[in-house]
This record gives structure tokens, sequence and C-alpha cells, in this order.
């Protein structure tokens, strides 16, 4: 390290002058001395003590009192060192090859200021033409101090840290206040000998506690050159309020998170840096794994893998850019930094064997491959386990553009009914696995705005299954279906087909399609949902089979907000009649689900096949209305097939009307 050159530089200078003290006196030479050292540095050395020998039975010993040497003219504090005595032996033979070597050498409350200015200089640096490191011909074997003052000061790096140390038998015991890159900081700790320092192929020894920020560290083991950092082996008991924050220590960056704990291993070598087989939680959430950081290219490059045996939903921030609740709405708002992710690329795998949620909640365990090239962002695949399916594929964001360009475009597979709604009573009798796709392309800085802009389309369908009876009465606002089930029993009734196709544009969804079709009911819908205001407003219109005279048939509105929906009848249109929905509802365009039917694995599609049905009956509905022809109505009840049927037949068994006398014919001119 040069400040021990240095110190080695002015004990030789005291070291010459011990010398000529023994042939001319030493009191006559702290003049010739100092303003020697003066012009040589270009800095002021001053002994303004007294200078004199020390008895030793070993080697000589001289004592130099009231030292100090000057900072550079641009530095902070006006002396670089000063001490209130230095102390030293020194061996007598290697003096005849050009060489010093002091076998000890004690400061008395030295006080050191290091400093580096926003320009970079540094104060260390005695002569800015001589950057390069010199052999030493000072050899210190062992160095002491007690109650030493340190003072590092760094406007480059915002940081100012005051650090006081003293040394024993066993080595340098040191405490340290301040801030480092502009966050309090704090650390206390021991440390070996100090003359280890410069052995840079030693292990230095090193037990401390650090608090910079938000975060806490701890850690037990070695470093291989200080100075360098050439080789770390720790152990580390990491914590803090959210991940993030490590980037001002580290500069790389995390993701925002709630407050975590990790235990693990920290190991340093020639170009790269691991923290292996680590362990910790982050909020709820049990989290391990190594990873592993490869230094030297343009920015770090991190791999690895993580894995969690149960996550809380409540921690999974990071997957959307926050780890707050919204104030007011749903969608996280938070926006994602993308300026920091110029610091690092990522090839990491994370897997989450369950996941803690609410029971209303389907999720059940997710996996992501994350990929991080030149500020882009992957998720490839992205896949989360929900209600005994899985919806999974590729999300991409683009943080060279600004603002952020972001993609999606996953695949819903085989949700299955009952377990979409765990907390439906009713539905746990449902049989049905819903299928689907998400497309969507979007500018915006959160996930809010991304979706609030976003444009594509989202479908889902289910083909085929079963329901509750109740259920569907329910729907059909059918009272005396309701309770005729409840008094003999719910059971469960076949579903035809059920289509939800939206287009989205400018974060507005709007319904292309939107069909349940059941043995008891046939609901149609329409209506849009906002992703940017999250406002609902949807209208399903229910077309009961069994026409019981209480059924209300009235439209349900769903209406209100992501975070507080609400339903309501239409109590205007009681008793109105509607049209059939797949007449009205499969005339628009399928987006999303025609092409998912025809990649389907059952080839006799029940959906496939009700479309088709629609397309015709429309169709037909067309050309008899060009035609000129009547248009039966849509729906129609069995008890009226039925009497129309029955009507009808007593038609054909009536004998033909007699013929009623009319005006004769006119007389023929």
């Amino acid at each position: 390290m040069r400040i021990l050159k240095w110190t080695g530089g002015i004990v030789l200078a005291l070291l010459v002058a011990l010398v000529l003290f023994i042939a001319f006196g030493l009191s006559t030479l702290k003049g010739p001395i100092t303003r020697a050292v003066s012009n040589a540095t270009g800095r002021e050395l001053v002994i303004d003590g007294r200078l004199k020998p020390v008895w030793s039975w070993v080697h000589p010993r001289f004592r130099a009192e009231k030292v100090s040497f000057a900072n550079a003219d641009w530095a902070s504090d006006e002396l670089m060192f000063q001490a209130d005595a230095v102390e030293a032996s020194v061996e007598l033979l290697p003096l005849l090859v050009g060489r010093v070597v002091l076998p000890e050498v004690h400061l008395n409350r030295p006080t050191v200021n290091i400093e580096i200015d926003a320009d970079g200089r540094k104060n260390w640096i005695l002569k800015e033409q001589d950057q390069r490191e010199g052999s030493s011909r000072v050899s210190i074997h062992a160095l002491t101090f007690d109650q030493a003052a340190l003072h590092y000061l760094d406007d480059e790096r915002d940081t100012d840290l005051q650090v006081a140390m003293s040394t024993d038998a066993q080595g340098v015991s040191f405490n340290a206040t301040g801030t480092y890159k502009g966050l309090d900081a704090s650390a206390e700790g021991r440390g070996g000998q100090v003359l280890a320092l410069k052995d840079t192929d030693a292990a230095y020894p090193l037990d401390a506690t650090a608090k910079i920020g938000g975060t806490t560290l701890k850690a037990k083991g070695t470093l291989t050159n200080v100075a360098q950092l050439s080789a770390l082996d720790l152990d580390v008991d990491l914590r803090g309020k959210t991940l993030s924050e490590l980037y001002d220590v580290i500069g790389v960056a995390l993701p925002e998170t709630t407050p975590y704990q990790t235990r693990g291993h920290l190991v340093k070598g020639e170009k790269m840096i691991a923290y292996e087989k680590f362990t910790g939680k982050v909020g709820d959430s049990d989290l391990a794994g190594t990873l592993q950081f490869e230094l030297g290219g343009k920015r770090a490059f991190m791999h690895g893998e993580l894995e969690s045996k149960v996550m809380d939903l409540g921690d999974l921030g990071f997957v959307v850019g926050t780890a707050e609740p919204r104030q007011s709405g749903v969608l996280p708002d938070m926006p994602f930094d993308s300026d920091r992710w110029d610091s690092i690329d990522a090839d990491v795998r994370m897997r989450a064997g369950s996941i803690r949620r609410p029971k209303q909640l389907p999720l059940e365990h997710l996996s992501a491959h994350i990929l991080m090239r030149d500020k882009v962002l992957t998720l490839e695949p992205l896949e989360f386990g929900i209600a005994g399916g899985k919806i999974a594929g590729t999300v991409k964001l683009d943080g060279q553009k600004d603002p952020i360009a972001a993609t999606a475009n996953l695949r819903v597979n085989d949700l299955s009914l009952p377990k979409l709604f765990p907390t439906v009573k009713e539905g746990q009798a449902s049989i049905g696995d819903i299928n689907g796709l998400i497309e969507l392309a979007a500018r915006g800085d959160s996930v809010a705005q991304m979706l609030g802009a976003s444009n594509g389309k989202v479908g889902l369908y289910l083909d085929g299954g079963k329901i509750s009876r109740f259920m569907m009465e329910l729907v059909a606002l059918d009272v005396w279906g309701a309770a005729r089930v409840k008094l003999k029993g719910d059971e469960p009734i076949g579903i035809r087909c059920a289509i939800a196709d939206f287009g989205v544009k400018d974060g507005l969804m709007k319904t292309n399609a939107f069909v349940f079709d059941t043995d008891v009911v046939n609901v149609e819908g329409d209506g849009t949902i906002n992703l940017k205001t999250e406002d609902l407003d949807l209208k399903l219109n229910p077309h009961p089979k069994d026409r019981s005279i209480a059924s209300l048939n009235s439209p349900l509105y769903i209406r209100g907000t992501f975070g507080e929906p609400k339903f309501a009848p239409d109590w205007k249109r009681l008793g109105t009649k509607g049209v059939g929905a797949l007449a009205i509802g499969l005339l628009n365009p399928l987006l999303a689900v025609l092409p998912l039917l025809q990649e389907g694995k059952d080839k006799e599609s029940p959906c496939a096949a009700l479309i088709a049905e629609a397309t015709k009956s429309a169709r037909q509905s067309a050309a008899e209305a060009k035609a000129g022809v009547p248009r039966p109505p849509a729906v129609q009840s069995k008890k009226e097939e039925k009497s129309a049927a029955a009507g009808g037949s007593r038609a054909r068994e009536q004998p033909a009307p007699k013929p009623q006398p009319g005006p004769p014919p006119a007389a023929t001119q």
C-alpha cells in the first residue's frame, strides 16, 4: 500500500538522520532532513518535536515527535499524515546493500487523510507524472499504533468515512461511521496484523459487521490482496429492506422486494464472484440457490438457479415490478427502473414449488427462465400453475425503448373449472377444462401503464363439461327453478360450449363473442373491460331454455372496478325476450378462440359444432330476411315447441273451411 511506503520513506529519512546524528548530533539535522523530503515530494514534512535515539538491546531505534506531512493543495484537509510520535527500529546489515529493514514501527496517535476528488485526483499520488508502482526499498515487519484515525473522502462515489483503529497482539480492531455512496454507513470488526495487508499472496483474516442504508452485512473469512480484492472467501449473513438497495452497494441491479435475509458463502476469483449455496427468506417466502457473477466484460453477467419450496404471493412483486400494494386500483403501478438494467446481463432459472395465496386465488406453482441482454428482459418461459392447469409463454420487456416496449404471448392450458372457483361450494361438482390465449403488446414503465396502453387479443373457451344446475338457474334469475333445485337437490348439467373472446385496443377490452351455453340456460354477453381505469362494464343476457313463469329473464350487469365489482339485474327490462346468443354473439370475428379450436384435442368439438350451427343459422336468417320471409323467434322453449307442433297437428285435422259467398263478378263489357 502506498501509505505504508510513504511511512517507510519518512522513516528512511529519519534513519539517515539517525546515522548523521552519530556523527554530527541529531538536533542540527532536522532542518536539512525536512527540506530534503519536502523538495523531493512537493509536500512539506515537519518534525516539530524531538528527534532522539531510543535504547534497544537488539536493533538501533529512534523516535521522532510531532511529525506531520502536508496534503495536496486541492485536498479538503490541511495535512495528509500526522502523529504524536514515530518510533522505529532498524537492522544495520541491510543498509550496506541499500535496503532498509524495520523490524518494528509504532505510530503514536496517527491521523491519515485519504481523498479522491470529483475529478478523480488522488491525494496519495505525490507527483501526477509518476503513476507507476515501483518496488519499495523499505520493508516493515510489524506496524502498530494506538488510537489511529483514518478519514476517507471520495467525491466520485459520494463516500465520507471516519475510521478509528487500534492494534494489539492479535491484530487490528476498527470502527467506522459516515456515508457510503450517499447512504448512512457504519462498520466494526477485527482483522489480522496491519502489515499482512501488504502481502498480496497471503489470506488476510476478517470478522466484521457493516450497515449501509437499510442493508446489514456480517462477514467472516479471508481476503487476499486487500487493495485489489483479488480473492474472497467469506461466510456472509445479508439482510435488508429490499434487494434493490444492493444496487447502491455493489452496483448490480436487483429487483424491488419485501424485506429479506440470507446466508451463504461468498467467494471471488479472477474475474468471478459467486454467492454459493445460500439460503434465506424474502418476506414470508423461502429462497435458496447459487448465483455467479462473471466480471471483466462490458457489464457483469449473472447466472445461476433459485428455488423456493413455498413462495408467498405477497412476495411476488419482483415479477411485476412492485412489492407494495397500490393505494388505489389493483394493477401494480410501481415503475421498473430500466436505467439500472444496463448494469448487468443475466441467465437465471427460478422455480417455486408451491405458492401461498388467498383461498380465492388458485395459483399453485411458478417457474421462470429470466434472461437479460443489453437492457432487454425476457421471461421465457414464464409458467404459472393455476387451477390444475397452467398459464405459460413469453413476456418480453425492452428497456432500450422509452417507455419500455412490452409483449406478452401466453397460453392458457387446462384450467379446471371447479379449482378456478375454489370458494364457490356449488361449483365443486363442475367438470371442464378452460383453454385460451393472451397476446398483447404495449408501451409503459409499469404493469399498470403497459396494460392500460395494450393492444392485442384475449380468448378463453371451455369445450364441453358439467356445471351446477343451481348456479345456472341463478344466472337465469329463475327463482322457481332455483328453489326447486334446492328442494330436490343440486345436480350437474351439461355445458355445450363457453367462449369469451376479446379484442384489445389502447387498453380497452371489447367483446367479440361471449357465450355460455348449457342444458338449462344460454348466456350471451357483451361489453368492455377498461385496463387503464380498471372499470368493468359487462352485460350478460341469460336465455332460459325452461320457460318457468318465475323466470325474471333480465340482463345481468357487471360493473364497478377490479377491486370492487358490482352485480345487478336490469329491473326495468324484466320479462323482455332476448335474441339467441349464438345467432348474435358468434357473428363477430373470433380472433382468439377459433385458431385454438382448430388445433384442439377433440375433433368432435362441441364449441366448433355450435359455431358452425350458429353460422349456418345466421346465414339462413340473413337469406330469409333478404327474401322477405318472416323470421321465427330465435329462442323457443320445449313447451312452446310442443305447443306449436300440437297446434299444427290440430290445424291439419280440422276440415277445410267452406268458401264464403263473395260479390258477383263484374259484368263483361
